[in-house]
């Protein structure tokens, strides 16, 4: 069985997730890994505009709940997966498939299932039972920038190119390993854009919003569950090699949200899409030209959407006060 369709929206929202190769702990936090994590999310979000609304990194799969107007987001997630497998099998000292599968971005179809969805996000851990409220997560999260009122993290990522052409320079001999990297740096906000439904508030008004729906939920799961979480101590006393004994695991849904017509309408609509697409890879096969293909799909040999216009910041962001 192939894999599904990749179909981009500019209007719409997607819940992304992908998770470790035999669900070994890769992504097991720790300052090293999430500073990575950090500079290559703010990174890439930055150079092809994608909205993030909510994200958690556990230790063995995240989660990031976006959008990206610029239909780049599998762009954006080939650069990002790809340079963490790189930097995080660097600093393990490890080689090989970092991933178990390409990820999934299931579109999310109304404002209560995009709060349904941001609540799970950000209390994925208490969802995994490890700790009992968000905040007590030592890896990545969003409830960070929730907690701090709206406050952008900034991730920093090295410039290899400005390193290299900074160290062959004369006037640089005497400057330590650290200066050049410093040279080097290149620092990215990583803001958090608002969910629509709540898009008319304040920024101190949607945060506390958000921290309350946050505290409720983990409240609710805390009253369910019945026993003790292992704690964040507990968390970071595993092995980064070690992988859960019991890996859970839970089919794709198609999409989240939306009643019984919604979802048969988005059923509909996907059955379309690649039927057109199918209709479309079989003319391009017999060569014929002037083919469409339906918005928004990849076509063969091509990495950019039917549709899409290349658009990259390359710009500097300034720098933080």
């Amino acid at each position: 069985m192939g894999y599904p369709l990749r179909e981009q929206k500019a209007d719409a929202f997607y819940d992304i997730c992908n998770r470790t190769h035999q669900q070994f702990y890769g992504l097991l936090p720790s300052e090293e890994v999430n500073k990575i994590i950090l500079g290559l999310l703010a990174k890439y979000a930055w150079i092809y505009g994608v909205e993030i609304f909510a994200f958690c990194f556990m230790s063995n799969h995240f989660h990031i709940i976006a959008r990206c107007k610029s239909l780049q987001l599998h762009l954006f997630m080939r650069d990002f997966q790809a340079q963490l497998a790189k930097k995080i099998n660097a600093l393990r000292g490890r080689t090989g498939t970092f991933w178990e599968r390409r990820y999934t971005a299931i579109e999310i179809l109304d404002d209560d299932a995009m709060i349904e969805r941001l609540r799970y996000t950000v209390c994925n851990p208490s969802e995994s039972d490890l700790v009992r409220h968000p905040r007590l997560w030592p890896g990545l999260c969003s409830w960070d920038i929730h907690d701090n009122g709206g406050e952008p993290l900034w991730g920093e990522v090295v410039d290899r190119e400005t390193y290299w052409r900074e160290k062959r320079k004369k006037k640089n001999e005497d400057k330590t390993e650290a200066e050049l990297i410093e040279m080097a740096t290149v620092r990215y906000p990583l803001e958090l854009a608002k969910l629509p439904k709540w898009a008319n508030l304040d920024d101190a008004s949607y945060h506390a919003k958000v921290r309350k729906e946050c505290h409720e939920h983990a409240r609710h799961l805390h009253d369910k569950r019945g026993f003790k979480c292992p704690g964040p101590k507990k968390v970071l006393a595993k092995k980064w090699w070690q992988r859960p004994v019991q890996p859970k695991k839970a089919p794709r849904p198609l999409c989240h949200g939306g009643d019984l017509e919604k979802r048969k309408e988005y059923r509909e609509q996907r059955r379309a899409v690649t039927n057109a697409y199918k209709k479309a890879v079989g003319r391009w096969r017999k060569g014929k030209t002037n083919i469409e293909f339906p918005e928004g799909t990849i076509p063969p040999g091509y990495q950019f959407c039917y549709g899409c216009k290349a658009q990259f910041n390359m710009t500097v962001p300034p720098k933080p006060a």
